[in-house]
């Protein structure tokens, strides 16, 4: 019988290691980081639900099916903390379990948002025993006076209230999501404060005391690689290394700023810490980003993990490990290149459903996911689907060729025409072909005259950076993948490729009658249904390009 009991006693460790084992991590892979679900790294070809698509059963069923069949593999999804915890200490699972017993069932991951505190510097998802109450949970303070409804950052009733009920999420979802459907967390959504400061008396009074030691501590370990917004504000004290805010940064609004951004990035990185307690699954806040570079704090929700305060934010929230940009603006490729250091890799939550700035985050910033926001109107996108379902056919070797200097990306902004890239002995110019069009591409080297180019309506050139050596293309195959193997099902030379002297990325046509018997036509007349009248769409493409250089 004791035999038995021990027996049952190390297969239950044995069975826990080994889940545990199996939980989702961060890791470098070369210069880049990836996320690993199940032993293997992940890429999240992603999309982000509406804020209420989630808040009925009903409501979200017909949904996963509909996200399936666009080629996504993973889904952001929000947990309202209202609804998990409509009376104190009381927590209904119902939303949460069909979250994952929906994506699971038709093969998704979930990247879960909690929706609690705060949500875009507002705070409508709290639930209504934390709205009503007050005085535990006192609110943000305007310069006037008057409590705005807003929960203050400085209160520590609603950071412990907060905590609990987050605690509790990761708890359950430990013991019911056996499988790892949820992959990543975000504690809160696009956190700030409308103003430059919380006028409470106690955040009031916590700006006149000193910097905290971490802060000091991160800025000096760091200080060559600061921001030049952290940097350029330190300096006006000639870099100080201990005393109140406004002595280290000035009478400024970066000190009310830093200050700001402290508190909120503490409170959150105590919310994570409590969670991950329970179920360590990687954790990512996301930014409502500065909109213009002229925009005081407060103009955006000051506070939040704008590129701006990176810094301050990896001082104080260590139990976050990815700051995102949430992207609407059209400057993509220069705020992805703000969010991607070294100590942080690209992770995009939200974005306009632009097919190029996935590919380009993919392709040039190792990025581990990409994700519109709003992902159920983009469902009767043709393109958009073709697109995604190009990258699932192909991210096996964005996965391979992520932190090795061997895959970059081009996409066409504004008034672009073109974009020069360096790889192994070969320059390679880009065209932007057909300026009105969606322009974009990734370029692996898969081997020294080797190359796999992924996209749409670009020329390529190929040139030797050796000296008194031509680069030439040898061959161009069209083609795709079927379970991570190469199909080639074109051969192109002559008029396609002008004779082998550039590539030319078409992307793959698609023809459709579709709508065309509503075309008004004329009874018996010989062109109805001609093939002029087909509809024609281009999609992103595959090829593959040999070089030779003599």
């Amino acid at each position: 019988m004791k035999i038995a009991k021990v027996l049952f006693l190390f297969l239950l460790v044995s069975f826990q290691m080994f889940a545990q084992s199996k939980v989702p991590y961060l890791t470098k892979h070369g210069r880049a980081t990836q996320l690993v679900v199940n032993g293997q790294p992940y890429l999240m070809i992603a999309g982000e639900l509406h804020n209420s698509s989630a808040s009925t059963t009903e409501y979200m069923k017909p949904l996963f099916p509909k996200l399936k069949a666009m080629n996504l593999n993973t889904v952001f999804v929000s947990v309202a903390w209202e609804q998990f915890e409509p009376k104190e200490g009381v927590f209904d699972y119902t939303l949460v379990n069909a979250i994952i017993d929906n994506a699971k069932e038709n093969h998704l991951k979930v990247c879960l948002l909690w929706f609690a505190s705060w949500k875009n510097g507002e705070s409508s998802y709290a639930p209504m025993w934390v709205k009503k109450d007050t005085k535990r949970f006192f609110r943000v303070k305007t310069k006037e006076g008057k409590a705005i409804e807003t929960l203050s950052p400085f209160c520590e009733a609603t950071k412990i209230a907060d905590a609990k009920a987050f605690t509790q999420l990761m708890k359950h979802i430990k013991e019911y999501d056996t499988d790892q459907t949820v992959i990543l967390m975000q504690p809160e959504n696009e956190v700030g404060m409308f103003q430059d400061i919380d006028y409470n008396k106690v955040a009031l009074d916590l700006f006149e005391k000193e910097v905290p030691k971490a802060l000091m501590t991160y800025l000096k370990e760091n200080k060559k690689q600061l921001d030049t917004y952290v940097s350029n504000a330190w300096s006006k004290s000639n870099f100080k290394t201990s005393g109140t805010w406004k002595e280290i940064f000035g009478d400024t609004p970066e000190a009310k700023a830093f200050f700001t951004t402290w508190q909120y990035a503490t409170y959150i990185n105590f919310v994570a810490k409590s969670g991950r307690g329970q179920y360590n699954l990687p954790m990512m806040v996301n930014a409502w980003i500065v909109q213009k570079p002229d925009d005081l704090p407060g103009v955006y929700p000051n506070g939040g993990p704008v590129s701006r305060v990176m810094d301050i934010w990896k001082a104080a929230a260590p139990n976050i490990d990815v700051q995102s940009p949430d992207i609407y603006l059209p400057n993509f490729k220069e705020i992805v290149a703000r969010y991607h250091r070294d100590d942080n890799p690209l992770l995009i939550p939200e974005s306009t459903a632009q097919m190029g700035r996935a590919y380009y985050a993919f392709g040039a910033h190792d990025a581990i996911c990409f994700s519109p926001f709003g992902i159920e109107d983009a469902s009767d996108d043709f393109v958009f689907k073709k697109a995604y379902g190009v990258l699932n056919e192909i991210q096996h070797y964005i996965l391979k060729y992520q932190g090795t200097g061997n895959m970059k990306a081009v996409l066409k902004e504004g008034n672009e025409t073109y974009e020069d890239l360096y790889m192994g002995d070969y320059k390679i110019k880009v065209m932007y072909e057909k300026p009105n069009e969606p322009s974009f591409g990734i370029v692996i080297q898969t081997d020294a005259n080797e190359f796999l180019i992924i996209g749409m309506n670009l020329s390529v050139y190929f040139y030797s950076e050796k000296r008194d050596t031509t680069a030439y293309i040898g061959q161009v195959f069209e083609g795709r993948f079927e379970n991570g193997a190469w199909v080639t099902t074109r051969m192109l030379n002559g008029d396609e490729t002008f004779h082998n002297s550039r590539l030319r990325v078409f992307g793959r046509l698609f023809e459709s009658s579709k709508g065309i018997d509503q075309i008004n036509k004329k009874e018996g007349d010989p062109d109805a249904y001609s093939p002029s009248k087909m509809q024609k769409t281009i999609t992103p493409g595959i090829y593959k390009v040999i070089t030779y250089e003599r």
